[in-house]
C-alpha cells in the first residue's frame, strides 16, 4: 500500500546534478561571473557567531533575537572532538540526555522532551536515527516554542543542522581520527569551483569503532555530494545525503527502589543477548534529497523555495530489561525480545517570500511562508512480555548471565503488538516581521497557522482505522530594547502544539483528544564584550505544558487534564578574552515538575506502588548544569600549538517522572593539545576526554535503561587541509 522504500527514488538528486551542470555550462556565457562579498565578524572568529538563520528563518543578528540560541560552530566540535548530537548538546545549558530508546538521537530541553525537533536546514528530519555530523557547519539550538515558523513540537526548543554547503574558494580536508576502545574513523571534504557560476562539494565519512560497552560497536558509512549554480539574481542548490549505519543495541544498566539509583555494577556491563552482533542491533538507512532555489525579484524582495524527498528505514531486534524483580534477596533483572520494523518516506516544500519594508523612520523585514508536506509511515512493533516462556529470561542484576532468545517475536507471543501505517500531512502558512522602529527599539512578531492530518490503517485484526485533523495557529512575539550598540534587552512570549500523533501513530485512547499547548514567557539580556570579539546572554523564563494527557482514575481513561511547568535561569559565554583565548560557557538553573497531574505512576520494580504524579521532577532535566571550555593559543612559545580543556558539571536528575530512580550528579574534565602550524597542511590533535575516569551515568531511557558514560578515552587525529 505504502512504502516500499525504493532507494533510486533519491536518484532524483543526482540525476538533478547532471542535469544542472549542464544547464549551467550553456548559461554561462549568458550571466555574469559569480562575486562572493564577505567581511569580518563581529565576533570571536571560531566560537561565537554573530547571525543566525534558524532563529527568524531569515539571516538576523543574534542581539536582535528575542529568544535564547546557543550555537555550537564546527571549530567547537572539532576542538572537543564531538561526532554525534548527544556531544554537541553537553555543551548546551538546559539539555538534558537521553538514550533515545537505544536507536536515535533524543534529548530533553528546559525539561521537555525534543525527540521529534530536530531539523535539518530548517526543514523537520525527525526520523529515528543517529545523526553523522560529518557534512553539518554548525548546531543551532533554539529555546521555547517555535512553532510560528516551524509547525507542531518544540515545547522546550528545537535543534537546527546546518549543513556545509559549496562555494567558490577552492579547498578541502581529510582526516582520520583512532583512539581508544577501538575507535576507527575517517571523513573528507572537498570543494570545487566549476566555473564562474558553478560549484560543487563532496562530504563523506566511514566508522568502524567499538566501544566500552560490552558487544558495543558502530559501523556507519556516509556521503553528501551537492552543487551550487548562480547567477547574479539566482542560484540553485541540490544536496543529496546518504547515511547507512548499523550498531548495537543498548539501553544501559538498571535501576534498582531499594537505593534510587543505577545498579553499581561495572560501566561496561551488558544486559542482553549473548549473540548480541546477531541478535541486538539497529540498521537504520537515510537518504535524503534537497533542491533550493533563490531568486532575488527585486533590491528589497527575495523568494526562495526549499523541497526535500527522504527515504528512511529501521530494522532494530534487542533483548532488553523490562522490569526489576526486587522482592528476594536477589534482585532479578526481567529482560524479553523484541523488535522494531520501520519503513518510511516523506517530502516538505517550503516557499517563501522575504521582503524589506521601510515606512517613515521604520523599517520591517518581512517573511512570507507556506509548508506542505507529507509523510508515510509502517512500523511493526512486538514486544514479547517478561514473563512470556521462551521469550524471557531472569538473570541476577549484579552478576547477569545473558542468554540468546528466538530473532523474531510472533505475534502470537507478542505483549501489545502493533503493525499499521500512518499518513501525516502538513498544510500551513505563517507571517513574520523583524521591525526597528527607533535606533533603540525592535520587535520580532510571527503567526502561524497549521491544519496536520493524522490517519492511522491498523493492520491487526482488530483493524481499529483512525484519523483526526488539528488546526493551530501558533502566534510569537517579542519587544527588543537597545539602550546601546552593544546592549540588547528582551521581553517575548511564544506558543506550540502537539498533537496525539506526534510522538507515534493514533491509538484509540488518544484520537479524540485535543493537541497540547506550550507557552513560554522569557525575559533577557544579549550584551556583546571586548569590543564585539565575545558575547554574554541571560535568560529567565516560564514554559508550561497544558492539557498534558493523563489517565483519569475516576473514568479510567485519558484526558486533557495535566500540566507541566519549567522555570529557570540560562547563562552562556562565547568568544575571545584576551590573549588569543578563547571561552566558551554556559550555566543553567532548572525547575520542572508536574504541577497538575491526577492519577498515579508506578515504577518498573515488584516492590513499588502507586504514587501521585502531582509535585514529581520531571525527567532528565537537572536543577544545575554546567559547562565550560577554554581553548589558548601558545603561538608566543611554541608556533601553531594551541591547548584545550573543559569541564562538565550536572547536578542530580531523575530516569523517569516516577522519581524512583535519581542518576547522581557528577563532573568530568576533558583535555586536548592541538599542532596547526598554518592553515594549510597538516595539523594533528590529541584529546583526552574524562580526564580523571569518573564513573557517571550520562543518559537514560527510564528506571531500568541507564546509559553510563565513557572511561577515560584517548584519541588522536590527523588532518591534511588543501
Amino acid at each position: 500500500m505504502l512504502l516500499s522504500i525504493p532507494t533510486a527514488r533519491c536518484a532524483v538528486a543526482q540525476a538533478a546534478l547532471m542535469v544542472l551542470a549542464a544547464y549551467a555550462v550553456t548559461a554561462q556565457a549568458q550571466t555574469l561571473p559569480q562575486v562572493d562579498v564577505t567581511s569580518d565578524q563581529t565576533h570571536g572568529a571560531d566560537y561565537a557567531p554573530a547571525d543566525s538563520t534558524t532563529a527568524a528563518k531569515v539571516n538576523a543578528p543574534l542581539r536582535d533575537i528575542p529568544q535564547t540560541v546557543n550555537i555550537v560552530t564546527q571549530e567547537v566540535m572539532r576542538d572537543q572532538g564531538a561526532r554525534s548530537v548527544q556531544d554537541v548538546m553537553k555543551t548546551v545549558p538546559s539539555v538534558g540526555l537521553a538514550t533515545g530508546d537505544g536507536q536515535r538521537d533524543a534529548t530533553v530541553i528546559r525539561g521537555f522532551t525534543a525527540l521529534y525537533d530536530i531539523y535539518l536546514d530548517g526543514v523537520r528530519d525527525d526520523a529515528q536515527y543517529f545523526r553523522d555530523l560529518y557534512n553539518i557547519e554548525r548546531v543551532e539550538v533554539l529555546k521555547g516554542p517555535a512553532a510560528a515558523l516551524y509547525g507542531r513540537g518544540s515545547s522546550g526548543g528545537l535543534i537546527n543542522l546546518v549543513t556545509k554547503k559549496p562555494s567558490f574558494t577552492a579547498g578541502g580536508d581529510v582526516g582520520v581520527t583512532v583512539g581508544s576502545y577501538g575507535l576507527k574513523r575517517t571523513d573528507f571534504g572537498i570543494n570545487q569551483p566549476v566555473n564562474d557560476n558553478l560549484a560543487v562539494r563532496l562530504d563523506g565519512a566511514l566508522e568502524d569503532s567499538d566501544s566500552y560497552r560490552t558487544n558495543g560497536y558502530v559501523r556507519s558509512q556516509a556521503i553528501s555530494p551537492s552543487i551550487l549554480w548562480k547567477d547574479a539574481d539566482q542560484s540553485l542548490l541540490v544536496q543529496f545525503n546518504y547515511q547507512h549505519q548499523e550498531r548495537s543495541i543498548d539501553f544501559g544498566v538498571p535501576g534498582l527502589a531499594s537505593t534510587g539509583r543505577p545498579a553499581d555494577v561495572p560501566r561496561n556491563t551488558y544486559y542482553g543477548a549473548a549473540d548480541a552482533n546477531r541478535l541486538d542491533h539497529t540498521i537504520s538507512t537515510m537518504e535524503a534529497s534537497t533542491i533550493q532555489y533563490k531568486r532575488r525579484l527585486s533590491d528589497t524582495t527575495g523568494f526562495t523555495n526549499t523541497l526535500r524527498y527522504y527515504d528512511y528505514s529501521l530494522d532494530r531486534r534487542h533483548t532488553r530489561i523490562g522490569s526489576v524483580n526486587d522482592s528476594g534477596a536477589v534482585p532479578l533483572a526481567l529482560l524479553s525480545r523484541g523488535s522494531v520494523q520501520r519503513y518510511e518516506h516523506g517530502w516538505f516544500n517550503q516557499s517563501e517570500i522575504s521582503h524589506d519594508l521601510t515606512l517613515g523612520d521604520t523599517t520591517h523585514k518581512l517573511l512570507f511562508g507556506i509548508e506542505v508536506g507529507e509523510q508515510d509511515r509502517f512500523q511493526a512493533v512486538t514486544n514479547a512480555a517478561t514473563n512470556r516462556a521462551g521469550y524471557s529470561f531472569s538473570t541476577p542484576v549484579f552478576a547477569p548471565v545473558v542468554r540468546d532468545l528466538p530473532y523474531d517475536v510472533p505475534l502470537s507471543q507478542a505483549s501489545s503488538p502493533t503493525t499499521g501505517y500512518t499518513v501525516n500531512t502538513t498544510r500551513s502558512a505563517y507571517v513574520q516581521s523583524l521591525s526597528t522602529w527607533t535606533p533603540t527599539i525592535k520587535t520580532l512578531v510571527g503567526l502561524r497557522y497549521d491544519v496536520f492530518g493524522q490517519k492511522y490503517d491498523d493492520q491487526l485484526p482488530a483493524n481499529a482505522d483512525l484519523s483526526r485533523t488539528d488546526r493551530n495557529f501558533s502566534p510569537r512575539a517579542g519587544l527588543v530594547w537597545q539602550p546601546t550598540t552593544t546592549q540588547s534587552y528582551y521581553v517575548s512570549g511564544t506558543r506550540s502544539y502537539q498533537p496525539s500523533g506526534e510522538a507515534g501513530p493514533l491509538a484509540t485512547n488518544n484520537a479524540d483528544l485535543q493537541p497540547e499547548q506550550s507557552t513560554n514567557w522569557e525575559v533577557g539580556s544579549k550584551t556583546d564584550l571586548f569590543n564585539g570579539a565575545a558575547s554574554v546572554t541571560a535568560a529567565i523564563y516560564q514554559l508550561t505544558r497544558s492539557d498534558v494527557k493523563y489517565t483519569d482514575p475516576v473514568l479510567n481513561k485519558l484526558v486533557n487534564i495535566g500540566e507541566q511547568r519549567a522555570r529557570g535561569l540560562e547563562l552562556s559565554f562565547a568568544g575571545q578574552i584576551a590573549l588569543g583565548l578563547q571561552l566558551l560557557a554556559g550555566y543553567s538553573y532548572l525547575q520542572a515538575e508536574v504541577t497538575r497531574g491526577v492519577g498515579t505512576v508506578t515504577a518498573p520494580f515488584s516492590s513499588a506502588k502507586p504514587t501521585p504524579l502531582q509535585g514529581k521532577t520531571l525527567a532528565l532535566a537537572p536543577r544545575n548544569s554546567l559547562n565550560l571550555w577554554l581553548l589558548k593559543s601558545l603561538d608566543a612559545w611554541v608556533p601553531g600549538v594551541q591547548i584545550g580543556g573543559g569541564i562538565t558539571a550536572r547536578s542530580y536528575e531523575y530516569a523517569n517522572v516516577d522519581n524512583a530512580v535519581r542518576l547522581p550528579g557528577y563532573l568530568t574534565a576533558d583535555m586536548a593539545v592541538y599542532w596547526r602550524p598554518a592553515p594549510k597542511g597538516w595539523s594533528a590533535a590529541v584529546n583526552l576526554k574524562n580526564v580523571f575516569d569518573r564513573h557517571y551515568y550520562i543518559s537514560a531511557n527510564n528506571d531500568v535503561g541507564i546509559l553510563p558514560g565513557a572511561p577515560r578515552s584517548i584519541e588522536l587525529s590527523a588532518r591534511y587541509s588543501f
